[in-house]
């Protein structure tokens, strides 16, 4: 495919994946700022979380990185193909068995709350189900076709957010975080088959698959660990200060790095096909790299700006029951920064066929993170309370963050110089937007919470945007010609960064 075919595709994806990421968050956000403020206090909440942590440590042990390998291998062979697809059902299987016979006897012994083996055993059914849409979703990744894809997920999650918000209401508290996702799975199963309609051959060729297998475990024993370290923060908070700060602490985590998650996927959906398409081309893979970092950089930091700004705003408008967890959110919105550059990287070391570099990185932070929430919560809990472990994420993320650059770096036989001078113009931009919004802010102290949020946030986004559009090229008409999926000549970093932009 021509580097002009492949960028108008990009483009597209973008725009639609953006789109849809838009009003998933949204409607992700929206449905806890219901569920929280009508139906379930932070106690519940932290119960809840007892289980939901796990939940997506569920979903890659299933899959596995088997779909991973669909998307970037090129021989897809039907008998393959099909082998591979037993192989994750025989997988969910196991896993769901495991948890007939585990969850009941964590939740009790552990946890103290018998509800939490249940709701992991009725997750549990969603392993199964997934199957039917797992393969012709990787499938359709594979031929760029996210407009089908973005048009799938809204209305599925659309499904969550009536099964989440109905449920809750209906009174089953805690039970709409298990409802909802099933909701959301189902209707993604339907939609899938009806876009690209795929059934498997009763075949089972091991030595065929056995590259898949090889790559997919690579590359789900990554994602197994990036979930476990990401999420092992939530049992630590349980423990050591009980399930009411735990509620709190989530809704932190929530506010903070889950809408980064979100908003770095608009870019990671893109980027894993796209850097397997443009492997055996170095400069234009290290292009498609700067690139898609530039433009995380731009969406997370503006976001974190306005949160890091108005956090105390936000928690006394929308979550007044949930004081205290502002200060959680601050010391977390240093950390979504360097999660926004973290999460391009992945797609790039697994796309040009290295999982297991991306394996060393999840693995440092496997090891790194957990000790440091360890650590951070038995030495400064007594004078910091939960926000002791959200110090952890500050200081033991940044360590990983450094092994992950490098295995970027290296990689791409990219100096680092190099790399920080094409992106650095967009930390300095946003620096800039938060210490204006910063002085609004403190200008405003006597006036109304939502008087201030609104002030700070307009003028952290028309700083921030005047900035981009002087000093790095980036403007609104640019994005609208990639909206339109018009060739990508703009929007175009200075001269002193020509090298390494796209």
């Amino acid at each position: 495919m021509a580097r002009h075919e492949i960028g108008t595709n990009v483009n597209r994806g973008l725009a639609w994946v953006g789109v849809a990421s838009s009003l998933v968050g949204l409607l992700d956000m929206l449905a806890l700022l219901i569920i929280l403020a009508f139906w379930v206090p932070a106690e519940q909440y932290g119960i809840a979380t007892k289980a939901v942590w796990i939940f997506p440590i569920l979903d890659q042990a299933t899959d596995l990185g088997l779909s991973a390998a669909v998307i970037q291998r090129d021989n897809h062979d039907r008998d393959t193909i099909s082998t591979v697809f037993w192989l994750n059902l025989l997988i969910a299987l196991v896993l769901f068995a495991a948890l007939m016979v585990g969850a009941p006897i964590l939740a009790t012994s552990f946890y103290g709350h018998a509800v939490v083996g249940s709701m992991l055993m009725v997750y549990g059914t969603k392993l199964i189900w997934q199957n039917v849409y797992v393969i012709p979703w990787a499938l359709m990744k594979k031929e760029l076709r996210f407009k089908e894809l973005s048009i799938v997920r809204l209305v599925a999650n659309t499904a969550e957010f009536a099964g989440k918000v109905g449920f809750a209401a209906t009174g089953f508290g805690v039970w709409c975080f298990v409802i909802g996702p099933l909701c959301r799975v189902i209707v993604t199963g339907v939609g899938i088959q009806i876009c690209h309609p795929w059934r498997p051959r009763f075949v089972l060729k091991l030595r065929q698959s056995w590259d898949y297998a090889t790559f997919g475990v690579k590359t789900g024993a990554s994602q197994i660990l990036f979930y476990f370290y990401t999420n092992v923060d939530y049992p630590i908070v349980g423990y050591y200060f009980g399930d009411a700060a735990l509620g709190i602490y989530r809704l932190a985590y929530e506010v903070v790095l889950e809408p980064v998650r979100v908003i770095s996927h608009v870019v990671v959906d893109i980027a894993f096909p796209t850097f397997a398409r443009l492997r055996l081309k170095r400069d234009e893979l290290i292009a498609q790299f700067i690139s898609f970092t530039r433009l995380n950089l731009i969406t997370v930091m503006l976001y974190s700006a306005v949160v890091f700004v108005t956090a105390d705003d936000l928690i006394a408008l929308l979550f007044p029951k949930y004081i205290g967890a502002a200060s959680v959110i601050r010391i977390l919105c240093g950390v979504a920064i360097l999660r926004s550059v973290s999460f391009v990287v992945p797609p790039l070391l697994d796309g040009t066929g290295h999982p297991s570099r991306t394996f060393v990185y999840t693995l440092t932070a496997a090891v790194t993170l957990p000790l440091t929430f360890l650590l951070c919560a038995s030495l400064l809990g007594d004078s910091l309370g939960f926000k002791a472990v959200a110090v952890a994420w500050a200081i033991g993320y940044p360590i990983a963050f450094a092994v992950l650059i490098m295995l970027a770096v290296y990689t791409l036989e990219y100096p680092l110089g190099k790399f920080l001078r094409a992106v650095i113009g967009v930390p300095v931009c946003a620096v800039a937007a938060t210490v204006v919004g910063l002085g609004v802010e403190l200008a405003l102290a006597g006036a109304p919470a939502a008087a201030r949020l609104v002030s700070a946030t307009a003028a952290i986004v028309g700083v921030f945007g005047m900035l981009l559009a002087y000093t790095q090229g980036l403007s609104i008409r640019g994005a609208m010609k990639a909206l339109r999926a018009e060739p990508p000549t703009a929007p175009a970093p200075p001269p002193s960064q020509a090298d390494g932009s796209a």
